[in-house]
C-alpha cells in the first residue's frame, strides 16, 4: 500500500515536471503556486519513504527483542538447574526473603532487627543530689531464620548481639533455637530453648512494642527464656500452651548447673472473647475495622531443690486487651509467691494499664502506668515502685519506626534481687533504669529517663 502510493506520486511529480516548459508564458502567480505545489509532494514523498523505513526497523527490532526474551528465559532455566530442579526464591508478601524447594517439602524465611537507641537518665537521690547519664546504645541486633520440612516439622533459630559494653559487648550469641512439629490441626509441639509462654508484652515481639520498651512490671516479673518442652493447642480462637522447663530466666543452661531446676511448669491460656483475627493479639497498638478483646492468663510454678536460696516459687498473671477503632487498650495484673530457705518468704505483686491511639499518616500517641510492691526485699527502701510512661510513634514504614518517650519513676527505688526467683528480680538496664552507673546512689528518690530508637526491620 505505502509503495503505490510511493509510485503513483512519483508518477504525478513527472507530469508536473513535463508541463513546466508550457507554461513558461504564464504569469508569475501560477508558476509560484505550482512551484509550491511541487514543494508539498516533495515533502510528502520523503514522509512515505521514512514511514516504509520505520516498518522495516521496527519488523527488525521486534526480532532482536524475541531473540533477547528467549536467551534470557534459557539463562534462567539453565541457573534453576544449577540449583534444584524447581527451587523457589525471592520475597514474599510480607517482605521476607525465602528460600523453598519445588515441592514445599523445605523453606527458609529470613529476617532481622536493629534497634538504635539513645537514653538520657537523670536521677535524685535521697539527700537531695541530682546525677545524670545519657549516651547511645545498640538495644537490639538480630537476624533470624525459619521454615519448615516435610511432614509437619518446622525449626526457628535466631541470633543477636550483646548490648553490654567491656569483654563480649557486641558479641553474637544464639537467642532463640528450637524444633517444631505440627501434630494435627490443633495441637503441636515446640522443643528447644524460646521464651516461656508467660507475660504477654514479652511474648509479643520487640518489633512491635508500643513504647520504647516493654512496661517496668513485664520487664520485672517476666520469665524470659528456657529450654523447654511445649504443647501447644489453637483453635479459630483459643491458644494454650503447657511447657516443661529449666526454669524463668535460664536460658541454654545445661541440666548439671547448680542452678537449673528439679521441676518447672508454666501453661498459660489465650483466648479471643470477640473479633475475628487471633494475629490482632500480637500487638497492642490500634487501628483496627472491627472491636477486638483478649483475655489470657498464665502461671508458672517450680521446684529447686538443689540450690540454697530459694526453694521454690510460684507466679501467675491475668491479662486483657481490647481493641476498638484507632484505640489500643491493654492491662496485666502479676503475682509471685518464693519459698525461701535463708530467709523469709515473699510475695510480691504488679500491675500495669496502656493505651495507645492513631493519630494518623503513620503518628500514634500512647501512655503506661506501672505499680510494683516489691514486699521489702533487699536492701534500702524497696517496697514498692510507681512509674509512668508517655510518648509518641512515627511509622515512616511497616519497616521503619522511631520512638520517643519518657519514662519517670516518680514512687519507689529499684526492685532488689535478692530472694526473688523472676527475672533475678531487677528493672534491666535495657529499658533504661536501674542504679547501675550512679555511685554511692544505694537509695535515691525520683528517676526520669528520656528515650528515643530508630527502629529497622529486614
Amino acid at each position: 500500500m505505502v509503495l503505490s502510493k510511493f509510485k503513483t506520486t512519483c508518477l504525478m511529480a513527472g507530469a508536473l515536471l513535463a508541463a513546466v516548459p508550457g507554461v513558461a508564458n504564464a504569469e508569475t502567480s501560477e508558476i509560484e503556486q505550482m512551484r509550491a505545489e511541487m514543494a508539498q509532494m516533495r515533502a510528502e514523498m520523503a514522509q512515505l519513504k521514512a514511514d516504509s523505513q520505520g516498518d522495516w526497523l521496527a519488523g527488525s527490532r521486534r526480532a532482536e527483542i524475541e531473540g533477547l526474551i528467549a536467551d534470557v528465559f534459557a539463562d534462567a532455566e539453565n541457573r534453576a538447574t544449577l540449583l534444584q530442579e524447581g527451587a523457589l526464591a525471592g520475597i514474599d508478601e510480607k517482605g521476607k526473603i525465602f528460600l523453598q524447594s519445588a515441592d514445599g517439602g523445605f523453606s527458609a524465611q529470613f529476617s532481622g532487627q536493629v534497634q538504635q537507641r539513645y537514653i538520657f537518665n537523670s536521677l535524685n537521690t535521697d539527700g537531695g543530689r541530682s546525677d545524670s547519664l545519657s549516651g547511645f546504645q545498640a538495644r537490639r541486633q538480630k537476624l533470624g531464620i525459619k521454615g519448615k520440612l516435610a511432614d509437619g516439622w518446622g525449626y526457628k533459630v535466631v541470633f543477636a548481639t550483646n548490648r553490654d559494653g567491656g569483654p563480649g559487648g557486641g558479641n553474637t550469641f544464639t537467642e532463640d533455637a528450637y524444633i517444631t512439629k505440627k501434630i494435627n490441626d490443633n495441637f503441636s509441639l515446640l522443643v528447644g530453648t524460646n521464651k516461656l509462654p508467660f507475660a504477654r508484652q514479652e511474648l509479643i515481639s520487640s518489633s512491635k512494642s508500643v513504647a520504647v520498651d516493654r512496661s517496668p512490671v513485664t520487664e520485672f516479673f517476666t520469665l524470659n527464656r528456657s529450654d523447654q518442652v511445649t504443647l501447644i493447642y489453637k483453635t479459630d480462637n483459643v491458644i494454650a500452651h503447657l511447657a516443661l522447663s529449666d526454669g524463668g530466666n535460664r536460658d541454654f543452661t545445661d541440666f548439671n548447673n547448680d542452678v537449673s531446676n528439679d521441676f518447672a511448669v508454666t501453661g498459660r491460656v489465650e483466648w479471643m472473647v470477640f473479633g475475628d483475627d487471633l494475629k490482632e493479639a500480637t500487638t497492642e497498638f490500634g487501628g483496627v475495622d472491627k472491636d477486638h478483646l483478649f483475655l489470657a492468663g498464665a502461671f508458672h510454678y517450680e521446684s529447686a531443690e538443689g540450690t540454697a536460696d530459694p526453694e521454690s516459687g510460684l507466679a501467675w498473671t491475668a491479662e486483657a486487651l481490647y481493641k476498638t477503632g484507632a484505640w489500643g487498650l491493654s492491662t496485666a495484673v502479676f503475682g509471685n509467691h518464693t519459698n525461701n530457705r535463708a530467709a523469709a518468704d515473699t510475695d510480691q505483686f504488679g500491675v500495669y494499664a496502656q493505651a495507645s491511639y492513631q493519630l494518623g499518616e503513620g503518628w500514634d500517641v500512647f501512655g503506661q502506668w506501672n505499680y510494683i510492691d516489691d514486699d521489702g526485699v533487699g536492701a534500702g527502701d524497696n517496697d514498692e515502685l510507681q512509674a509512668v510512661v508517655f510518648g509518641f510513634n512515627k511509622h515512616f514504614s511497616s519497616r521503619v519506626k522511631l520512638t520517643t518517650d519518657v519514662i519517670w519513676v516518680y514512687s519507689g527505688d529499684d526492685p532488689s534481687a535478692d530472694g526473688n526467683f523472676i527475672n533475678g528480680g531487677e528493672l534491666s538496664d535495657g529499658i533504661g533504669l536501674g542504679s547501675g552507673g550512679f555511685t554511692g546512689n544505694d537509695d535515691h528518690g525520683d528517676q526520669v529517663a528520656f528515650r528515643m530508637q530508630l527502629q529497622l526491620l529486614f
